[in-house]
Formats: structure tokens, sequence, C-alpha cells
């Protein structure tokens, strides 16, 4: 009976033992996995910095691009009020479109229209 019990008090004790580890184990994970999660949620945030900043910089730069623009045009059309003020429009290169009449009306359907079917839309 004696060694009864102290088969008891070792199972009991051994139950517990891993009860304690299992816990003290179980805190180092939530601890490693707590900090993996900071780490990524600092990482997403400089990614969302890095975002930010690229869409700045585009913004800016294609205001400056909307105004080098404008700027030409300022300068494209003031240019051509005083250099062009003795020139008429037919002089003007690429300013008049030339219209070639086709020689005869074309009919019926194009040559490499095949009047069978291809095959290539079977159901």
């Amino acid at each position: 009976m004696h060694y009864l019990e102290i088969l008891i008090s070792l199972v009991i004790g051994i139950i517990i033992g891993f009860a304690i580890a299992k816990m003290a184990s179980s805190k180092d994970q939530t601890g490693k996995f707590k900090g993996k999660l900071l780490a990524k949620e600092a990482e997403i945030e400089q990614y969302k910095q890095d975002v930010n900043e690229h869409f700045t910089s585009t913004e800016e730069l294609l205001m400056k691009l909307s105004d080098s623009y404008v700027e030409m045009q300022q300068h494209l059309a003031n240019n051509a009020k005083h250099l062009l003020d003795n020139v008429a429009v037919k002089d003007i290169p690429f300013q008049t479109k030339d219209i070639v009449a086709p020689a005869e009306p074309i009919e019926g359907q194009p040559k490499d229209y095949s009047n069978t079917s291809s095959g290539l839309l079977n159901k």
C-alpha cells in the first residue's frame, strides 16, 4: 500500500510538472509571437509612409510638368503670333489636310474573307 501512494504521488508530480512546463513554454511562444507581430506592424507602418512619400513626390512632379506644359503653350502661342503674322495658314506645314479620294469605291467583303466557317468557334 505504501508503494501505491508513492506511485500515485509520482504520477501527480509528473502531471503537474508537464502542466507547468507547458504554461511556461506557451508564455515564451506568446512573447515571441508578440515580438514578431510588433515587428510586422512597424514594417507595415514604414511601408505606408514610403507609399505616402511616393505619391506626394509624384504629385509634385506632375504639378511641375503641368506648369511647364502651360508655360510652353503660352510661349508657343506668343511666338506664333509674333512670327506668323505675315504667313498664310496654307503655307504652314502640317496645318492643312489633303484629302485624297479613292479611285474606285470599295465594295463587298475583304479579299481575305472566307465564305466557309473556319472551325475556330465550334459549339
